[in-house]
């Protein structure tokens, strides 16, 4: 399909008749907005990024630019399918994990959360196809699960990108059998081996990462040289292109293969080049980590190599003009930037390390105070004026939209976005700071954040100056239940980014506002919320009239459990049934790979009720009462009594295990035929499969014929291509284990 064409404004000139823009999207990872020097108003940085403050230079800087979670996989799934984490139900990078309280002296722990975006959800790539564009995924993706890297960025919708394996889907560009592919695939990101002081690239001509003497002896990169040979390929093809390229860099290990560059911040700092492990910087503060400045240095390299061939390579869709003239670059990252990790010692022990430091803002990575939020956020492109900036507060939920706007599509309310479209800030069609509007026409006067996880635990919203946190997670950590902050004067200059001054207490109605808008955001999306630890072996209010379980038990696919409420109890509120369908060693790729899901359960008094999904191998109600206080089918272990690497189907005695999940896909299997045979499709691989399953309901005692019969007739239903059945998602969330 060719693209369409339309005018537009390149640099104060005009280019008539322009087809569709290209879209290439720079996502690094973990780089704080003080990293990049364009963003320090003029205050000393050990950072040299020339190539990003080009990038500003030559466009429009934000410098209230948000990530949607102050951690890696909410923010790429929040971008994927510009909704927030409760609508897309990834909240942090450890998903599809049974919760568990750290310790049973800790008040709280996290819900659950998903590991993944749903696989039918709507994607960004699947809409810029629509639009006629040619999609591209590179690198880091972080928001499919845990079984073998499945759903992989194809799954999602992406033309080429890596599927099973890591390999990338266009045998033109990529050799499965290549030598040194797990370099080529990781680029300079690769952690180093056996430690950071081993493996700097040399010159050597079988090194992966070899320097090359014609750009100031840089280290190839994989990663870089794939997006440059992708973009040479479809640039000749008559649709624009949408690049997705997701360094992991600046993300630790923190390692620095460009031993020039390395050695070069170690001489700005007045440093010997280290010889030993160990911490280069046991600072607190600033920005003193010549690794860590290598790492930003390389990721500043990128940005130039991209951009620089966008600057230098002809259009041939618009003959006469070279591809950045009507290219959109936007540059931005996942959270803010990680303050500090212990460093490994010679010894085999930690000390601290200081990576990077964020101020003057607040903390930094996992945590909601600006500093773990705000994040660089930078856009070149078509009818976009060089050196401007915007104070307008935007999110990496508003690309989704934005893309869609460059594309030259129109809102679509069927897809559920959050986002704003920025198209009009970035023409600067709206007012100077002004805020985004929806696609109703309607200002944005608001964004949210939601992290109930580990010891930040809390719930935020920005609105206009005004920042209110609140603390969901109070004993878990040392923070005030409730923090108010003023970022902003009405002038839009700063006022206490550093978010220093608490006035929760000095401006009680502002807080009454911001907390009551907040709740209502949450609770408008069901938000999931911490639970109290109903172990907790520090007493809590209430923790005594927490209920127990009676009873728990099945008939066929219908499961169950009892409650005493009885002698003053708490009622329980809410349920969710959890479950796995790859909880047997027959059904996983590794033990690593176990993933649980949630479905819903139904609270009639004192019985709770759920039905098995199809293939669920194991499953845990997890009860939550009127005091929020955690009631589960039976005892789930703190991470002090079991590690975290232990699977949850090792640790359960009372799993609703195998049966009633098998007897829910026999039914589903039956309704399969059913509609196959509608279609006139063959359906006797099905019918044997659900004739070998019926024997083993009937018969098995043991695991693994349970988990062959599951896998089996998944396979067959999903093999019945076009009828509903094998589109469930409960069926496919795992099809690399039947391959």
């Amino acid at each position: 399909m060719l693209a369409v064409a339309s005018a537009a404004v390149i640099g104060g000139g005009v280019v008539m008749g322009a087809p569709k823009p290209n879209i290439v999207h720079i996502f690094t990872d973990d780089l704080g907005q003080q990293d990049v020097e364009c963003y320090r108003g003029g205050r000393k940085s050990l950072y040299e990024t020339p190539h990003m403050d080009k990038l500003a230079g030559d466009g429009m800087r934000f410098t209230h630019a948000y990530s949607p979670s102050p951690t890696c996989a909410p923010s790429r799934a929040a971008f994927i399918t510009g909704q927030y984490g409760p609508r897309n139900g990834v909240l942090h990078v450890m998903g599809g994990l049974l919760p568990r309280p750290q310790t049973l002296s800790r008040s709280y722990l996290a819900p659950f959360y998903s590991c993944r975006v749903p696989i039918q959800s709507n994607t960004l790539p699947r809409t810029l196809r629509e639009a006629g564009y040619i999609t591209g995924h590179i690198k880091k993706m972080h928001v499919g699960g845990r079984g073998g890297g499945y759903p992989y960025p194809l799954t999602y919708g992406f033309d080429f990108s890596w599927g099973k394996h890591r390999d990338y889907n266009d045998p033109e560009l990529w050799d499965p059998k290549m030598k040194n592919k797990l370099e080529y695939n990781n680029g300079l990101w690769l952690p180093m081996r056996p430690n950071r002081l081993h493996g700097f690239a040399t010159s050597d001509p079988d090194d992966p990462f070899r320097t090359d003497p014609n750009d100031d002896d840089r280290p190839f990169d994989g990663t870089v040289d794939l997006s440059l040979r992708w973009m040479e390929k479809v640039r000749h093809g008559d649709k624009p292109f949408f690049l997705n390229y997701c360094t992991s860099l600046v993300h630790g290990p923190v390692s620095a293969r460009d031993r020039k560059r390395f050695e070069h911040y170690c001489k700005k700092l007045g440093i010997p080049v280290p010889t030993k492990l160990g911490s280069t910087n046991k600072a607190r503060a600033g920005q003193k980590n010549p690794y860590y400045a290598t790492m930003v240095d390389t990721t500043d390299w990128i940005v130039g190599k991209l951009v620089t061939y966008l600057e230098q390579t002809d259009d041939p869709r618009n003959p006469g003009h070279k591809l950045i003239e009507n290219t959109y670059v936007i540059l931005s990252t996942d959270n803010g930037g990680c303050n500090s990790i212990p460093a490994k010692t010679e010894d085999g022990g930690v000390e601290h390390e200081q990576i990077t430091d964020n101020a003057p803002l607040r903390e930094g990575k996992q945590t909601l105070y600006e500093g773990g939020v705000r994040i660089p956020f930078i856009v070149r492109g078509p009818d976009v004026r060089p050196g401007s900036v915007s104070g307008a507060v935007v999110s990496l939920i508003d690309l989704y939209p934005t893309f869609m706007s460059m594309a030259g599509m129109n809102p679509d309310p069927a897809l559920k976005l959050d986002g704003c479209d920025l198209l009009p800030v970035l023409n600067e069609a709206n007012e100077a700071n002004g805020a985004p509007r929806f696609a109703d026409g309607s200002k944005r006067e608001s964004l949210y954040f939601h992290y109930p996880i580990e010891i930040p635990m809390g719930s935020a919203v920005r609105k206009g100056n005004w920042k209110l946190y609140w603390n969901t997670g109070p004993g878990v950590n040392n923070n005030p239940e409730i923090e108010l902050f003023k970022l902003t004067n009405d002038d839009g200059t700063d006022c206490d980014v550093g978010e220093k001054n608490n006035l929760a207490k000095s401006e009680p109605a502002k807080t009454a506002e911001l907390l009551t808008e907040l709740k209502a955001w949450l609770a408008k999306h069901n938000a999931a919320m911490p639970y109290k630890n109903a172990r907790c072996t520090s007493p809590l209010e209430n923790q005594d009239k927490v209920a127990s379980i009676v009873e728990r038990g099945s008939d066929g696919a219908n499961l169950y459990v009892t409650v005493d409420t009885k002698s003053g109890k708490t009622p329980i509120q809410s349920a969710l049934l959890l479950y796995t369908t790859n909880g047997s060693q027959h059904l996983r790729i590794n033990d690593n790979t176990e993933e649980w899901f949630q479905a819903p359960a139904v609270v009639k008094g004192n019985r709770i009720e759920a039905v098995a999904p199809p293939g669920m191998t194991h499953g845990v109600f997890y009860l939550r009462d009127e005091h929020d206080f955690l009631i589960t089918s039976e005892p789930i272990p703190a991470y002090t009594e079991l590690a975290l690497g232990h699977r949850g189907s090792s640790f359960l005695k009372h799993s609703y295990a195998y049966k009633p999940g098998l007897i829910a896909l026999i039914k589903c299997g039956e309704s399969a035929i059913v509609h196959a045979k509608q279609k006139k499709m063959n359906v006797t691989g099905l019918q044997t499969a659900l004739d070998l399953a019926g024997e083993v309901i009937l018969e098995a005692v043991s695991e693994e014929p349970y988990a062959k019969a599951m896998r089996q007739l998944r396979k067959e239903i999903r093999a019945l291509n076009g009828i509903p059945e094998a589109e469930l998602e409960a069926l496919n969330y795992f099809p690399v284990s039947d391959w």
